[in-house]
């Protein structure tokens, strides 16, 4: 699509992701434009969905929660949803697995109470460029204290919702699971969670942007389930799933 085209798909597009998003990226900055070349757009014939990670040229990771029937379509490169510089790139989906999906499942729902991690296979390689390039899944498993980093095109503020057009980032800290269970008493923690943010004030995916990254020492860590002041958020541990992950490849 040329790029006049696709800017005015985005235009269009904009006032559905405000509605469809209320829960994004606060007390972060704006991402440098060449820091997130991984992070995509997810949307349906209704509109913007959730944001991913490019794991691989033909795989991106995203939550369960994100799942929609039908196809997908994936917006890769995209900084500044205004100003397009004409190497952003688009595919659609053509496989939508959910935990613990194999490659001949098929199915027209995707729970995620207990596993929230979904992959999208895409239609043809991406082609890798300055602003598009696979995120590295984890070595090891994250430890409490790592210091990591969210990032999304969420609201940056507050009650009031302020949208921006480029992506904000910010940096967090993992915690023991331990305070998220008190935070959120009713949501069930199991081993496959991480607990990230901070003990005071609302930052980074306290209103998360969901399907997003958790990247921790260059590495994708954990993928934003959920989150709300006082900005302790819920993340899926990408290392719990990687026997899982790797066997799509």
């Amino acid at each position: 699509m040329e790029p006049s085209k696709l800017l005015a798909f985005f235009l269009l597009l904009l006032p559905s992701f405000v509605s469809a998003h209320q829960k994004r990226i606060l007390g972060g900055e704006e991402c440098s434009e060449s820091e997130h070349p991984w992070l995509v757009l997810l949307y349906n014939s209704e509109g913007p969905i959730c944001s991913g990670i490019l794991i691989d040229y033909n795989w991106v990771l995203s939550a369960a929660h994100c799942y929609r029937s039908g196809k997908i379509e994936i917006k890769l490169g995209i900084h500044n949803r205004n100003v397009l510089r004409g190497d952003e790139q688009s595919r659609v989906s053509v496989a939508t697995l959910c935990y613990p999906d194999t490659a001949s499942t098929t199915r027209n729902s995707c729970p995620s109470d207990d596993d929230d991690i979904m992959m999208i296979k895409l239609n043809t390689p991406v082609k890798p460029n300055k602003h598009i390039a696979p995120l590295l899944l984890p070595s090891a498993s994250v430890f409490v204290g790592a210091k990591c980093r969210v990032m999304g095109w969420g609201t940056i503020t507050a009650p009031t919702l302020t949208y921006p057009a480029v992506p904000h980032c910010a940096d967090v800290n993992i915690h023991e699971k331990r305070l998220c269970v008190k935070a959120y008493p009713a949501w069930k923690m199991t081993d496959h969670i991480l607990c990230a943010g901070f003990l005071n004030g609302c930052k980074g995916s306290c209103w998360g942007d969901s399907g997003g990254p958790l990247i921790c020492d260059g590495q994708l860590q954990g993928i934003v389930t959920h989150g709300e002041p006082p900005g302790l958020g819920i993340y899926t541990k990408v290392d719990s799933y990687l026997n899982w992950v790797l066997g799509f490849y």
